[in-house]
C-alpha cells in the first residue's frame, strides 16, 4: 500500500517541482481545505450590499475584491457582484447577498513613560558635560473594527454571520521616530475581514510543507541512527525518507514519531484513508502529542472541502448550464 501512495507521492512532487520545495525535515502536503461554513451548492453568484458604518465603504470594496478573486482548484470559486447591479438589472440575479454595517472605533491612551538622558551642558569642544534624565510621555493607540455582517439567500435564509471584532494595538512615545496611522491601522483590520470572511466562505487549495516528527526516544543502535538517517532523507528523496519510516514500522509498531511520519507520507501522497488511521494510532500511542491530532484536522478539513466541493459540482450537473 505504502508502495502505490509513494509513487503518488512522487508524481505530484514532480509535476509541483517540489525538488526544490521540499525543505529540512518537512514533506510538501498539497491539498483543498473546508471553508469554515458549509454553504449550499447552489450559492455561487454572490451579490455584495452597500455596508453602512465609518469603515462599511471599505470593506465593501475589499469584501468584493477578495471573494471576486477567490480561485479553487484552478477555478473561480464565487461570482461576485454588487447589488446595485441586480436590483438595476443589469447583472444576473444573484443567489445571495451579502450585507451589513462595519463600525470603526479609535481609542488613544497615556500609557506610560519612557526615560532617557539628554545633554544639557556641553564645553567649548560641544563635548557633553552634564546630562539630566528625563522622561518621554507614551501612548497606546486601539483601532478596532465591529462588523454586523450576514449572508442570507434569495428566500431569505440566514446562511453566514459574522460579528467577530478584530482590534490592533501600537504603543508609541512622543520621541518616535514612527508614528502610528489609525487609518493605516484600519486599513490592515479591513483586509484582515476580507481574508476571515474568504476563508469563512471558500475551500482554500494551499501546498505547505509540514514537519515530520524527530523524537527518537525508544530507539536504539541501528534504529536510532536509521532513524536519523531518514530525517536527513527528507531534504533530498522524500521517498527514501518514506520507505526507511515504513521499515522501521516492522520493529517498532507502536512508536509515535514512526506511525506519524508514515501517515504524512500517506497524506502528502493523497491516500487520506491511511494517513487518517496512521494519525488516530499515534495520538492512541502517546495522546499528549499535537503533531497526529493536527494532521487529523488537516484530513478532516480535506475531506469536509471534498464534500463542499461536489455539493456544487452536483448542483451544476442537476441544473445544467443555463
Amino acid at each position: 500500500m505504502l508502495a502505490k501512495c509513494l509513487k503518488g507521492l512522487v508524481g505530484a512532487m514532480a509535476a509541483l517541482g517540489c525538488s526544490a520545495m521540499v525543505q529540512a525535515e518537512t514533506l510538501t502536503v498539497e491539498g483543498t481545505y473546508a471553508a469554515s461554513v458549509d454553504l449550499p451548492g447552489d450559492i455561487q453568484v454572490i451579490a455584495v450590499d452597500r455596508m453602512a458604518g465609518r469603515a462599511g465603504p471599505d470593506v465593501e470594496v475589499a469584501i468584493m475584491q477578495t471573494l471576486g478573486s477567490v480561485a479553487v482548484d484552478g477555478g473561480r470559486y464565487f461570482g461576485i457582484v454588487h447589488a446595485s447591479s441586480v436590483l438595476s438589472g443589469n447583472a444576473a440575479a444573484a443567489d445571495a447577498v451579502l450585507s451589513g454595517t462595519v463600525r470603526a472605533d479609535v481609542f488613544e491612551q497615556r500609557s506610560g513613560w519612557r526615560t532617557r538622558r539628554k545633554c544639557v551642558a556641553r564645553d567649548r569642544d560641544g563635548d557633553c558635560i552634564r546630562r539630566k534624565e528625563i522622561r518621554i510621555p507614551c501612548f497606546e493607540l486601539s483601532v478596532q473594527l465591529n462588523p454586523r455582517l450576514v449572508l442570507t439567500s434569495q428566500d431569505g435564509r440566514l446562511l453566514y454571520a459574522n460579528n467577530q471584532p478584530l482590534i490592533e494595538v501600537v504603543r508609541y512615545c512622543r520621541d518616535d521616530v514612527f508614528i502610528p496611522s489609525e487609518l493605516e491601522m484600519a486599513g490592515l483590520l479591513v483586509d484582515q475581514l476580507a481574508q476571515a470572511v474568504r476563508l469563512d466562505l471558500a475551500p482554500q487549495s494551499r501546498v505547505e510543507g509540514i514537519r515530520i516528527m524527530e523524537m527518537r526516544k525508544g530507539l536504539e543502535g541501528a534504529d536510532r541512527q536509521a532513524f536519523k538517517d531518514a530525517i536527513g532523507l527528507t531534504k533530498r528523496d522524500a521517498n527514501g525518507a518514506c520507505l526507511a519510516f515504513q521499515d522501521l514500522e516492522a520493529r517498532h509498531p507502536t512508536h509515535v514519531s514512526v506511525l506519524f511520519n508514515i501517515g504524512l507520507c500517506h497524506e502528502a501522497a493523497g491516500e487520506l484513508v491511511t494517513a487518517q488511521s496512521y494519525y488516530a494510532e499515534a495520538l492512541r500511542v502517546d495522546p499528549g502529542r499535537d503533531y497526529p491530532a493536527l494532521g487529523l484536522g488537516r484530513v478532516a478539513s480535506r475531506e469536509r472541502a471534498a464534500i463542499q466541493l461536489a455539493a456544487r459540482e452536483n448542483r451544476y450537473v442537476a441544473g445544467g448550464a443555463q
